[in-house]
Order: C-alpha cells, then structure tokens, then sequence
C-alpha cells in the first residue's frame, strides 16, 4: 500500500454580479468583489460549479 500527500489547487469559474451601488464608502473595489464571492460561496452548492484541479508541489510516495 502506498501513502501518497499531494496538495490540490481547486480553480472555478464563479459567476457574479456586483452591484457599485452595494460599495461602502472608502471600500476598494477588491473588498467589495470579496464580499460577493464570499457571499455567493455562502449561499450556493459549490457541487454545481465546473472545477479544474491542479496540482501544486511535488507528489510524495512511499510504499
């Protein structure tokens, strides 16, 4: 039996629609795109969404 440890990336397309008018005086555009991720993660079965996997560093086995 082999013990393998990798590290796995998980990239997906999420769609959102921020609305400017939702943008807290003095908060960047960053923070407000984060909060409607954040929220969209929240309140969504991420099952749905189409991911892609990457792996990142190196694969370690041993048997």
């Amino acid at each position: 039996m082999a013990v393998v440890s990798i590290t796995i990336e998980l990239i997906a397309e999420i769609p959102l629609t921020v609305n400017e008018a939702d943008r807290q005086e003095d908060q960047s555009y960053i923070d407000l795109v984060t909060d409607a991720a954040t929220t969209f993660m929240e309140n969504n079965d991420l099952n749905q969404l189409d991911f892609q996997i990457k792996v990142v560093g190196d694969v370690i086995a041993a048997e």
